[in-house]
């Protein structure tokens, strides 16, 4: 079980830069030296379609950015959908700018709006082009996600102050269409790495929020820039699997088995028990290291950690109660799902949340894996997927967006903006099979 968790881990969430060049010397494409405001497309004027993108993933700084090549296209695709006459709304749906996508050595910010201010200031051109928005009729929405789950509504706004934000305490949901029967999320409460979690840590901060998967993408994004080392750290591994039948234990298990991968992926040069996670912000004071993160058995035969997250696989259901998931998922079965890559399971999760609530069409982002599909409900749960160069996922499937067009009956569209401004639709292979469950 542990080796088929390191080889499947290379490609979790696609949440860090694995597979991504975040240097802004390693090229993948050429920019638009032109960038066009045509519109995106020429049929139709009323306005009766919302556009979502999410997973743009802006960044600090170009060297440790995971969107720099996308950045021209992305600017001219924002400029495009304000000639677009029948377009009323873009929605960011989330993991517009990233705190999380940070080195080890990175300097420490006591303030996190002053991080974000950063990125916008970095990110100036995109900035702009998102302002303009206010003067073609197209709405801006945002709504919050995990890898900016701290940024607060007035740091947005102002540089933007016509943006409608949505959310709080790391997440939200953001409601539209004629009917109201369209929601839009991040999609990351889901999510047992990377949901807000204001029940741990208690011991640590007074205000608790950040969930493991933040120290996991820390991890991940220092070794990549130190050039993958290939280090043997002898990370502690457990003797033997508990039982099955012992849920709690076997949890504990399972959320070992995620770091002993990721530990053994993400081999930086840091040690096991260097203090590395300088934390002065996130009403943290204090230095953390891996082992820290780390669950090891104990001398009463429980597995749980020294310092953070203790006893993690505990907090689960409270965490789903606090971030307003209806129908939780147990401990296992989420940390499993996403231990073995599997996609379809928030697509379920986000088709149950929103069942009888006179929702036709759920959109969420996250994975960055763009998908379509509709259950047994009537539900239609689509995945926009990203706009990082490239993804990690797919290398050919960045900068894909939704379309939902509102009615009395929904309808949907996938695309990519390709190099040239023109679009290719998706919608017919990235639709999967009707499912009932």
């Amino acid at each position: 079980m542990k080796k088929a968790l390191a080889a499947l881990l290379t490609c979790f969430m696609a949440t860090t830069i694995l597979a991504t060049s975040v240097s802004a010397a390693t090229d993948v494409m050429d920019p638009v030296q032109n960038p066009t405001t045509n519109p995106l497309w020429d049929v139709g004027t009323t306005r009766n379609k919302i556009v979502v993108i999410s997973d743009l993933h802006l960044g600090v700084n170009d060297r440790i950015s995971e969107n720099t090549k996308n950045i021209p296209y992305l600017i001219d695709f924002i400029n495009s959908v304000g000639q677009t006459k029948s377009i009323r709304e873009l929605v960011i749906a989330g993991d517009f700018l990233d705190e999380w996508i940070l080195p080890l050595n990175y300097p420490v910010s006591t303030d996190s709006q002053e991080y974000y201010k950063q990125c916008i200031a970095n990110n100036k051109g995109v900035i702009d082009a998102l302002k303009g928005l206010s003067n073609t009729g197209v709405k801006l929405v945002y709504v919050l996600g995990n890898h900016d789950m701290t940024l607060l509504e007035d740091t947005l706004k102002q540089v933007m102050p016509n943006i409608t934000f949505v959310g709080k305490d790391g997440m939200g949901v953001y409601i539209t269409g004629d009917n109201n029967e369209i929601a839009i999320e991040h999609g990351h409460r889901y999510d047992v790495f990377s949901a807000p979690d204001t029940v741990d840590n208690k011991s640590l901060t007074s205000n608790p929020l950040l969930p493991p998967g933040y120290f996991y993408a820390r991890l991940g994004t220092s070794w990549f820039l130190q050039g993958m080392p290939i280090i043997n750290k002898m990370i502690p591994e457990l003797p033997l699997a508990p039982s099955k039948t012992n849920v709690d234990q076997y949890g504990a298990y399972i959320y070992n088995s995620f770091w002993y991968s990721s530990m053994n992926s993400f081999t930086n040069i840091e040690r096991f028990d260097d203090k590395v996670f300088n934390l002065k912000n996130y009403g943290f004071d204090t230095k953390l290291s891996e082992a820290d993160l780390y669950p090891v058995l104990q001398s009463d035969g429980t597995i749980t950690t020294p310092a953070l997250f203790k006893d993690f696989q505990r907090s689960w259901e409270q965490i789903q109660t606090n971030n307003g998931v209806r129908v939780h998922s147990s401990f296992i079965d989420a940390a499993s799902a996403l231990l073995n890559s599997d996609i379809s399971y928030f697509a379920k999760q986000e088709s149950i949340q929103y069942d009888g609530q006179g929702i036709q069409t759920v959109v969420f982002g996250h994975t960055h894996v763009p998908m379509a599909q509709t259950f047994s409900n009537g539900i239609s749960v689509v995945n926009d997927g990203s706009w990082v160069d490239p993804s990690a996922v797919n290398r050919d499937l960045t900068r894909t967006f939704a379309v939902i067009t509102t009615g009395k009956t929904d309808s949907y569209d996938l695309y990519q903006y390709k190099d040239d401004g023109t679009l290719s639709s998706l919608t017919a292979q990235l639709s999967l099979p009707a499912v009932n469950y």
